[in-house]
Formats: C-alpha cells, sequence, structure tokens
C-alpha cells in the first residue's frame, strides 16, 4: 500500500505492539502461567501499556515521520530482537 498511495502523498505504516494489558486482555494474563511465557519473551521484562503506544502513535501521526512509509514500528520489549 506504501508503494500504491506514496504518490499520492499517503503514508502507510503499522504499529506493532507486544502484548498490552487492557481490561480485553486481563482474562488471558490470569491464566497460570500464560503472564510468565510471555514475560520470558520480553526483554524488557513488562507487559506493554496503552501509554506505551502513545509516542510511536504520535509520531507516525506527526510532521516528524513525514519521510516515513512502508514501515512496521516495533513497540514489543525487545521480544522480536531475539
Amino acid at each position: 500500500m506504501a508503494v500504491e498511495l506514496g504518490p499520492r502523498e499517503i503514508r502507510v505504516n503499522t504499529l506493532c505492539p507486544t502484548f498490552i494489558e487492557t481490561p480485553m486482555t486481563k482474562p488471558f494474563f490470569e491464566e497460570p502461567g500464560f503472564r510468565e511465557r510471555v514475560l520470558a519473551n520480553i526483554p524488557l521484562g513488562r507487559l506493554g501499556q496503552i501509554e506505551d503506544l502513545m509516542g510511536p502513535v504520535v509520531f507516525l501521526a506527526s510532521p516528524a515521520s513525514a519521510l516515513v512509509t512502508g514501515s512496521a514500528l516495533m513497540v514489543d520489549g525487545g521480544w522480536t530482537a531475539h
């Protein structure tokens, strides 16, 4: 999409978060062992919070990312760095 829409000055990016703690995901983290398995894959050692996504979203929506398109911004605490 970034290639197709770029000539129209439309930027296309994606935000790739890790597990985010929300009321909707709370039941999953209450399952025995699930939280520990997830945290074992996040080098920063914590689940994501909604606030962790705010900065990256503002960046992608702002002029600061004017030349960014076709990118995937990893906000995963290092999960994909493994």
